[in-house]
Order: structure tokens, then sequence, then C-alpha cells
């Protein structure tokens, strides 16, 4: 009964390995997958297509799993996990990407995210208003540069007087 005990007061940190190892695992799966890509598609230009925005964020969250995974054996144990200072904004994440995704295909890209980011920061707390801002300008602006114009992704337009914004601005 000890040992039992003893285990399942240990269970908390033992996530602190648990979770960026199946990060670390999925991932790599995922930019396995991501490979297969290349054959399903015509490529438009030579060497970027639709596999490469998969395989930078793959690699990036590998990269980032094995870090997390360094950096608690290097401490030499395993340490309690932290309470979150805002536990509401996981909820307040979610409901934000659902209306989100909701929205974006009426909405359109060009104007629902500029929006959604800043209504985003504002709701978990961010009050610095060129902060807002400048993350609001140069999130949406590096979006339209790198899916539509660099991978040659299309990126929702809306409906309506939406769409038409959506042609105006790019």
């Amino acid at each position: 009964m000890k040992v039992l005990k003893r285990y399942l007061s240990n269970l908390g940190r033992r996530g602190e390995l648990l979770v960026p190892l199946s990060f670390l695992i999925a991932s790599a799966y995922f930019f396995y997958l991501a490979f297969e890509f290349r054959g399903a598609f015509v490529m438009m230009r030579q060497g970027v297509g639709p596999d490469l925005f998969p395989k930078i964020c793959t690699a990036f969250i590998m990269v980032f799993s094995l870090w997390l995974i360094y950096t608690e054996v290097k401490e030499g144990g395993l340490s309690e996990f932290e309470r979150p200072a805002n536990p509401q904004n996981l909820w307040i994440t979610i409901a934000f990407m659902l209306v989100y995704a909701f929205l974006l295909e009426i909405v359109g890209f060009i104007v629902l995210t500029p929006i959604w980011v800043a209504a985003y920061m504002l709701a978990i707390g961010m009050r610095r208003w060129r902060w807002l801002i400048g993350a609001t300008v140069i999130f949406s602006a590096f979006m339209i540069v790198v899916f539509p114009k660099l991978m040659l992704i299309p990126l929702p337009r809306g409906i309506g007087i939406f769409r038409e914004i959506s042609f105006l601005i790019f």
C-alpha cells in the first residue's frame, strides 16, 4: 500500500517527462507524415510546397520537447508541476479558437485574424496598446505573406462584403 501511495504522490512529477516525451513521439510521427505531402500535390515552385509548414512546426516541437527533457534530467530530479497563474486562460483560448474556426469561412482570414488576435490578447490580460497593435499587425502580415504568397496556400476570403475587403488587400 505504501508503494502505491508513493507512486501516486509522484505521478504529478512524472508528467514533467511524460508530456514532452509524448510530444516528441507525436511530432516525429507527424514529421514523417509530412514527407508524403509532396507526392499528393503538384508544386508550383521548386522547394516550397504544402509540406514545408508542417515540417517546420513539427521540427520546432521536437527541438523544444528535447530541450524540456534535457532540462528536466539535468536538474537531477522530477519537479512538481507549477500551478498556472491564470487557469481560466485555457478556457478562454478554447472558446476563442472555436469561435475563430466557426467565423473563418464567413468573415475571411484578412478581416477576422487581426480582430481575433487583438480580442484574444485583451481577453488574456494584455493591456499594453503598443504591443497589442504591433503583435496584431505583425502576426497578420506574416501570415498573409507566408501562406498565400510564399507557400501558395489560399486563405479563406469570406463572403459578401468581407470577400470584397479581402480582394482589396491581397
